[in-house]
């Protein structure tokens, strides 16, 4: 197999060898540093879902709301469960590890998606080789990549879906794969209404081609039938319920209000360098392709969220995959503006800024155990534990945490004796500057104390170089232990 797959890998261009080499290894990076969420709906919706299931958590009742209400899907909870339960049943559970697998795994799986519709495109458009080197350079990839969050599982379907359909394969896989990115995200129905009316707008007629995907996407939306009904304990067509509590009963308008315009806003201010020409190249493709399914499907995604009045950036993050391709193909015929040396100059640097803030400095840090040192929150000498969800204080059952304490300390031995009288074998996170006094001090202890460093957002040696550069000293640093 191994030998199977370097045969392969050296028969590509070298400018596809260096884009993969460069995609691994952000990824890879992303799946090491990034702990944490993007989103609270990441934790809450799909790991405390599948935490609830295999009895970790015993009370439904400090579920999200969502969970009462029946609109949110089980089939990616279920992906998680399955394995949490069997490493739970051998004794080999613990919780950050598999989360690290899972984004290992996340990201593998969007390489091979995204490989799978590169392929099809460059046969398909005879693309030049060398436009793989933006996608192994483009800087949210990692981080968007290695989330286990529903946007990227129902990206990676969906990806998936259309390297089939373009790639003339089998009607009925294209329905399943659609089927499955619908299952993790129910918004892709918005795209799929377009994507249906342009094929229909194309053809003209209903084939067996159409009726065979459509059966498909429906074999597998009875299959999340089930599993909703194994995860809520009764039949409920969820699909329905979160059309009719968010959009009918307007509940999503209670969330993140904002003008249709806002996601204009977003592109301009979200690294326009990149944003710009993949909004642009939507457009672009549009043109060119005319009726074309793909940008069907992409256009009437992004229109009906536009006229939503909850609005987050992060709606469009199952997009992602499609847009890049979507956009190399649109600009394809005039590659000396964008491999021009003053773009690629400005692309590359906002691409390095862009990936080191985003997967150095993991995803937002909540429901994880925390010390944060003095001057954060009061005065020097005082050490907080708490939980970064200030929401609600039960919010921490899956990481398994006591409740938030405060503790007043005047010397190491006082705190060290706090932190064994609170603290269970679990994951402790230091969440500080790098030039705090306690910093150090706190490293030193929880060392002490057999704790073993799991992943940092900055390598070791950044220390050493603090007293010589002030400027580090300022940067903030987070990094996770496990204590026994």
């Amino acid at each position: 197999m191994a030998s199977l797959l370097w045969n392969r890998i050296s028969k590509l261009d070298r400018f596809e060898k260096i884009g993969l080499f460069l995609f691994v290894l952000g990824h890879a990076c992303a799946a090491y540093f990034s702990f944490g969420y993007n989103h609270p709906d990441e934790h809450f919706q799909i790991l405390e879902f599948a935490d609830y299931f295999i009895g970790l958590k015993a009370d439904s009742s400090s579920l999200p709301w969502e969970f009462r209400s029946q609109i949110r899907p089980w089939f990616q909870p279920f992906l998680h469960a399955l394995p949490m339960k069997l490493l739970l049943s051998l004794g080999w559970y613990q919780a950050f590890d598999l989360l690290a697998a899972f984004r290992v795994l996340y990201a593998a799986l969007n390489l091979a998606a995204l490989w799978s519709l590169w392929r099809v495109f460059k046969d398909k458009f005879a693309i030049d080789p060398k436009w793989f080197l933006l996608i192994g350079t483009l800087w949210f990839f990692p981080y968007l990549h290695v989330r286990n969050s529903s946007e990227n599982l129902s990206g990676i379907f969906l990806t998936f879906a259309f390297a089939v359909f373009f790639g003339g394969g089998r009607s009925f896989l294209c329905g399943l794969l659609f089927g499955f990115a619908f299952l993790a995200r129910y918004q892709i129905a918005l795209g799929l209404a377009g994507f249906a009316l342009a094929i229909l707008a194309r053809e003209r007629r209903i084939t067996g081609d159409h009726l065979r995907m459509l059966g498909g996407f429906l074999i597998v939306v009875g299959f999340g039938a089930v599993l909703d009904r194994i995860g809520y304990g009764n039949w409920v067509l969820a699909p329905y319920l979160y059309f009719k509590v968010n959009l009918v009963d307007g509940v999503a308008a209670t969330f993140n209000p904002y003008p249709w315009y806002q996601y204009f806003i977003w592109i301009l201010q979200l690294n326009p360098v990149v944003s710009l020409p993949l909004f642009l190249g939507i457009l672009v493709y549009a043109k060119k392709e005319k009726i074309d399914p793909l940008a069907g499907f992409v256009l009437t995604f992004m229109f009906l969220h536009f006229l939503i009045t909850n609005k987050e950036y992060r709606f469009f993050f199952p997009l992602m995959n499609l847009v890049i391709l979507i956009s190399i193909r649109a600009f394809q015929d005039s590659p000396q503006r964008w491999f021009s040396a003053p773009y690629l100059t400005a692309y590359l640097g906002t691409s390095i800024l862009g990936f080191y803030v985003s997967t150095f400095h993991g995803a937002a840090l909540g429901s994880l155990w925390c010390i944060h040192t003095a001057h954060r929150f009061g005065s020097a000498g005082e050490t907080w534990l708490s939980n970064r969800d200030f929401v609600s204080e039960f919010r921490n059952n899956y990481y398994r945490l006591d409740q938030v304490k405060v503790h007043t300390y005047g010397t190491d031995v006082e705190l060290s004796e706090a932190l064994k009288e609170h603290t269970p074998p679990t994951h402790v996170m230091i969440d500080a500057k790098i030039g705090e006094e306690n910093t150090g001090r706190l490293m030193n202890l929880l060392r002490n104390r057999g704790c073993e460093l799991e992943t940092s957002a900055l390598p070791d040696f950044v220390f050493s170089l603090r007293d010589r550069f002030p400027v580090i000293r300022k940067i903030a640093y987070r990094a996770l232990y496990r204590c026994p």
